[in-house]
């Protein structure tokens, strides 16, 4: 197959990936539906309505930032593709699976942010692992020489960086997912997840200052 016939079939995956992930974040945003508000309603009755709404924006907001953050990694994965085989186009298929299925588990965990359920959790953060799963099981397989799919991951510190950063969010969610197991009401526990920054940005000076020293 000449070269710019690959080309043209790795930005065909590209634009498909892309168009899923717009897809994917827009329906997050669909899934919050405006209140039904009688002409007669009170000032306070409108209000009530509005913050009903807040579980679901919190939701929202969160699996936005998380599928921006997905986006990125494989904008930043696909950057280093130069020829790809069925295989990884499965494995591209089952990363973007799990895209499409977060305004779901998003809308269920939401729709039960109030009561002390423990089930719609467990499916969100299923799907996050999910997520952050088949992205590092993407780097592994690109990166991976005999594939002959990248050129530029010849790098395997960079390449772990990236599947232990991917790994991360996973890590986390299960962490707050059994924490809430033992809490009296579950979603206390979740007022961890805002340590997932942290610890990325914590992994990320580490990995900074070994090429440092690995330069020296």
């Amino acid at each position: 197959m000449s070269h710019s016939r690959i080309t043209f079939q790795i930005d065909r995956i590209i634009l498909f990936s892309d168009a899923v992930f717009a897809i994917a974040i827009t329906l997050l945003i669909i899934e919050i539906k405006v209140p039904h508000l009688l002409p007669e309603s009170t000032n306070a009755e409108v209000m009530q309505a509005y913050l009903k709404l807040g579980p679901k924006f919190l939701g929202f907001f969160v699996s936005f930032f998380f599928i921006g953050l997905y986006w990125t990694v494989h904008h930043l994965l696909m950057g280093y593709l130069i020829h790809y085989d069925q295989k990884l186009l499965w494995l591209n298929l089952l990363y973007l699976l799990s895209i499409v299925l977060l305004p779901f588990t998003t809308a269920l965990d939401s729709e039960y942010a109030g009561q002390n359920f423990i089930t719609p959790f467990l499916f969100y953060t299923l799907n996050i692992c999910f997520s952050g799963g088949m992205i590092a099981v993407l780097w592994a397989y690109i990166s991976n020489a005999k594939h002959k799919l990248s050129e530029g991951l010849e790098n395997v510190k960079f390449v772990r960086y990236q599947q232990k950063r991917a790994l991360i969010v996973p890590a986390v969610f299960m962490s707050v997912f059994l924490l809430g197991l033992v809490l009296p009401y579950h979603g206390m526990s979740k007022i961890l997840l805002p340590v997932i920054p942290f610890i990325m940005n914590l992994l990320k000076r580490r990995y900074d200052r070994m090429q440092v020293i690995r330069k020296s």
